[in-house]
């Protein structure tokens, strides 16, 4: 099974703000921030999902791939981490589950409140020793941009990632194009991409 990529366009916003893409000149400004005023919180922007249960059909000890093939037919091939510590007991023909998540979250923040950049992170968690094998690893990438322009009206927003290349967004959800109007010039907008991945064995695996 092919893992879904996130339906939202937000995803190519990520890659071209952290990777510096072609640079857009805003359309309109807005005054600089009030002192004190309510920003809203974090909001998932996207998020997309892929559970798939079948069996190893294919399994590579020393280098640690595997594909699972679904009831339909469809497979999915990964490399197991060093999470799934329990990997030799795998065998061909085990049932497993793997499930797999992306998600976008936005993060509004005030001007001056930190640094515009890029950050990365991992984590994963791993079963005890002679449990079945199973495990979890998450990616995430969190990009730190700033308002250069937002314009309520068009409902569009202007950003300068981290390599200084601005980024014209028009903002299609409704909920968020609420929220324009409490962005202002200079605040910070952290945008948080996580991927994660788990796998396990079902306890009815022959």
């Amino acid at each position: 099974m092919r893992i879904l990529a996130l339906s939202s366009s937000v995803t190519l916003i990520v890659v071209a703000l952290a990777t510096g893409g072609c640079q857009s000149t805003p359309s309109a400004q807005t005054e600089s921030p009030p002192p004190a005023r309510s920003l809203p919180g974090p909001v998932t922007a996207a998020s997309a999902g892929v559970t798939l249960q079948g069996q190893i059909t294919a399994l590579d000890k020393s280098s640690r791939a595997v594909t699972v093939t679904g009831a339909d037919g469809s497979s999915l091939s990964f490399v197991a981490g060093p999470d799934v510590r329990n990997f030799n007991q795998l065998k061909v023909g085990d049932n497993v589950t793997l499930d797999y998540r992306a998600a976008v979250a936005l993060d509004l923040q005030p001007a001056g409140s930190g640094e515009v950049g890029v950050t990365t992170s991992q984590a994963g968690t791993v079963p005890v020793r002679g449990a079945t094998p199973g495990g979890a690893r998450s990616n995430t990438v969190n990009i730190v941009t700033e308002v250069v322009a937002v314009d309520p009206v068009a409902n569009t927003i202007a950003l300068r990632g981290p390599s200084g290349n601005t980024q014209l967004i028009a903002v299609e959800r409704e909920d968020l194009r609420a929220k324009l109007p409490s962005v202002k010039r200079g605040d910070l907008l952290r945008i948080s991409y996580t991927e994660a991945v788990a796998l396990g064995i079902r306890r009815d695996s022959p």
